[in-house]
């Protein structure tokens, strides 16, 4: 199959990558908006988990990841839940890891399972995601998801062109088995928008807003039983169409905004990148080059 990404461009996916991509597990992320409840107030930022899985998976490909990570790129994302992160504000999860918590028993999936197997994949070896370092380096570096988030939701937004995203891209590189970059250039870039996407985007009021606005309206939704947690485990369409049974959610929501929210209380994850550049072959930090 063909397939054309608004940040990568065109790729042919065959094989196991063409066969994941068919499962109902993996199919189930094009109803699961990457930016969570924001699409309540912005239909702008409509992309999806599933736009993003397979973005990480181009981008690996890209740097030359083998099968097996690429693979892992693209169902690192599959146990997401409804409104991706909107789970982890109801529960107070400042580490937004409940979907990492849930990737064991999702990986177990029977179709996914079958499809891995039959191509020679044992399952267990996507359980740990973080031995993939292309896919997952800790913060503050470069990884593959953080970069395509990244590009992704400023690409939407209007901050950056696909010029500004191709010539990123020519900065990457690929040290011991890890994304760095050739230049503080690069650095300098990717830190800048990386630190607008999370202050004005993440933490900006709208974000922020809508974000304890429908942390309220679950928690109370939980505690009258019109929604269960597990809701959560089916996408963002099921669960609106539950919430949407005891009232209309967009009136509340708009009813609500208009009354001015306090946001003090959205508990939010600390998200920092400082970059490692390649300077005569060795790794240096953006922040040591840059002082």
């Amino acid at each position: 199959m063909k397939y054309s990404d608004k940040i990568y461009g065109e790729f042919e996916l065959s094989g196991v990558i063409e066969e994941l991509i068919e499962t109902k597990v993996f199919q189930r992320l094009k109803k699961i908006h990457q930016g969570g409840a924001i699409i309540l107030v912005n239909p702008i930022m409509n992309h999806t988990r599933f736009d993003h899985s397979i973005g990480v998976m181009c981008l690996i490909r890209k740097l030359g990841g083998d099968i097996t990570e690429q693979i892992a790129g693209l169902i690192h994302d599959i146990s997401h839940t409804a409104f991706s992160h909107l789970i982890d504000y109801v529960l107070e999860n400042e580490q937004e890891d409940y979907h990492e918590e849930r990737f064991g028993e999702i990986l177990q999936d029977e179709e996914l399972t079958n499809v891995l197997t039959k191509n020679g994949f044992d399952p267990a070896v996507f359980l740990d995601i973080e031995q993939f370092k292309l896919l997952e380096y800790p913060l503050p570096n470069l990884s593959a998801d953080r970069i395509d988030y990244t590009l992704r939701d400023m690409f939407l937004l209007g901050q950056i062109s696909q010029e500004e995203i191709d010539w990123f891209l020519s900065g990457l590189q690929v040290h011991e088995d890890r994304v760095v970059l050739k230049s503080d250039d690069y650095g300098k870039w990717f830190q800048t928008q990386y630190e607008y996407l999370v202050k004005e985007y993440f933490g900006g009021m709208e974000n922020r807003e809508v974000n304890t606005i429908m942390k309220d309206i679950i928690q109370s939704c939980l505690a009258n039983g019109t929604i269960e947690i597990r809701d959560f485990h089916q996408d963002d369409f099921y669960l609106l169409e539950k919430i949407n049974r005891s009232m209309n959610l967009m009136d509340k929501i708009a009813e609500m905004r208009s009354q001015g929210v306090n946001t003090k209380n959205l508990i939010t994850k600390k998200r920092v990148v400082n970059p490692e550049i390649l300077v005569n072959n060795q790794v240096i930090r953006f922040s040591e080059i840059s002082q």
